[in-house]
């Protein structure tokens, strides 16, 4: 699906077809190893000053450069019935002095936002990115109040509307994609928004909002609803977060099988305090609770309060609705893919304007890395599709375990893992050891083709 890296760059509308030109050979030439330097992977002084001057250009930017990939991954979207966009948001740190980074809240270094939409089918196959934001933090204005505040059309915490207008725009299919947020999503304008231009959308809830008409809780009147169903789904190893991290939130836990219990009603809630002026006084909303039976002792149990525009009234439509949460983990998967596959923010570029447009080069890459991993992690036994059958049959030739000519995800997988120097008894490949077997397999694949060993399906 992704093989042809080329071609999540072809077309950029940069105001000049030498400098489109310039992007879909720098992004080919960098997907053969993300984890390399920009030293190591040009491939001489004068294409590594030739690679600086772009991301440097005034006529270059970050949405100019992610266009073709968000266009081709419209296209890909377009062949599937449902599609899950999933949104969150990192934090990129860089060390040194750069021009033009801002505060983090999170570390002492300086550094840059990034919220994207990332979509996904419900098998939980990567498809691209739809939308991305980036911005750097700055110190709000003195002088402004909260209200003031909140009139800003600019305000971070529109990003979540943002992304969901623009992943919406991109797709030009409507009511074609269910929006998937973490606990940061829940936001009562938010809300409103959604169901206002009838946006589909399912948001875990972080706050325990107030009802219409009686002094009781959501989470209290959710918590006491009829289990529809119990579910049995592994929970996997999380580290602890380190003191400045996301903390209590986030707290570490060992791997275990936990029973989950399902339930779901429909609830009104009132409009909170602090709203946007214009927003109605209530909305009606379904929710779906999940919480975890006989919970270890001492390990804090799944609990998971799920708004949602989607039909609650029969089981498959509850599975379909937690097992859409369930995987938004892939988009904090993205983001490792984006860090260490690619080792963005080892970047040495000096300013905000040449890294902001080398991020929107290495998005395409992330995903085709969590694309091949992620496919032998939640689909293993299904036909692999995120190599072309030519770099399969030179998979075949050089690997030592057995391989079919049509393998599974995890079979491609795991040859492709021994192409980058993996060893079976370390469990899993890690995304540098992917990054570094594509690189082997590209370089191959160049030489097979000027032999004309064309291999076709």
């Amino acid at each position: 699906m992704f093989a042809e890296i080329g071609r999540e760059y072809r077309g950029a509308s940069l105001g000049d077809l030498r400098r489109s030109a310039r992007l879909e050979a720098i992004g080919e030439r960098l997907a053969r190893d993300p984890s390399r330097s920009f030293p190591e992977a040009m491939a001489s002084e004068g294409q590594l000053e030739a690679l600086y001057r772009f991301l440097n250009n005034d006529g270059v930017g970050f949405a100019r450069i992610l266009e073709p990939h968000v266009g081709m991954t419209a296209e890909r979207c377009a062949d599937h019935h449902d599609v899950l966009v999933l949104h969150d948001t990192t934090s990129l740190e860089f060390g040194g002095e750069r021009q033009g980074l801002g505060r983090l809240e999170t570390s002492a270094r300086t550094g840059f936002f990034l919220h994207v939409g990332l979509a996904v089918t419900t098998a939980r196959q990567p498809l691209g990115v739809l939308a991305a934001e980036t911005w750097v933090r700055r110190k709000p204005p003195r002088g402004r109040n909260k209200r003031q505040l909140r009139k800003d059309p600019k305000r971070e915490s529109l990003r979540w509307a943002r992304g969901v207008l623009a992943a919406e725009a991109n797709l030009g299919r409507p009511r074609g994609a269910v929006h998937v947020m973490d606990r940061e999503g829940d936001n009562y304008d938010l809300f409103s928004h959604l169901q206002h231009e009838s946006i589909r959308h399912i948001v875990r809830l972080a706050h325990n909002r107030n009802l219409v008409g009686t002094t009781e809780k959501l989470k209290d009147r959710a918590l006491a609803a009829r289990c529809v169903f119990r579910r049995e789904v592994d929970i996997s190893r999380r580290r602890q977060a380190r003191e400045l991290d996301q903390k209590s939130i986030h707290p570490g836990r060992e791997a275990r099988t936990a029973t989950l219990e399902v339930s779901a009603m429909s609830v009104e809630l009132r409009r909170s305090n602090n709203h946007t002026p214009g927003v109605p006084p209530s909305l009606r909303v379904n929710v779906v609770t999940v919480q975890e039976t006989n919970c270890p002792k001492g390990m804090e149990p799944v609990t998971w309060f799920l708004v949602t525009t989607e039909p609650v009234q029969t089981r498959s439509q509850l599975e379909f609705i937690v097992d859409a949460y369930r995987a938004r983990w892939l988009v904090e998967e993205f983001f490792k893919a984006l860090k260490t596959g690619c080792r963005f923010e080892q970047r040495q570029l000096e300013s905000f304007k040449s890294l902001d447009s080398a991020l929107a080069i290495f998005l395409p890459i992330a995903v085709r890395l969590l694309a091949l991993r992620g496919a032998a992690r939640a689909a293993p036994s299904s036909r692999c599709s995120t190599l072309t059958p030519q770099q399969i049959e030179i998979l075949r030739h050089h690997t030592t375990r057995f391989m079919p000519r049509r393998p599974s995800n995890q079979e491609a997988t795991m040859a492709l893992a021994e192409f980058g120097g993996h060893l079976r008894s370390n469990g899993p490949p890690g995304w540098v050891v992917l990054g570094r077997a594509l690189e082997r397999l590209l370089l191959i694949e160049v030489g097979w083709n000027q032999r004309g060993d064309v291999i076709d399906d």
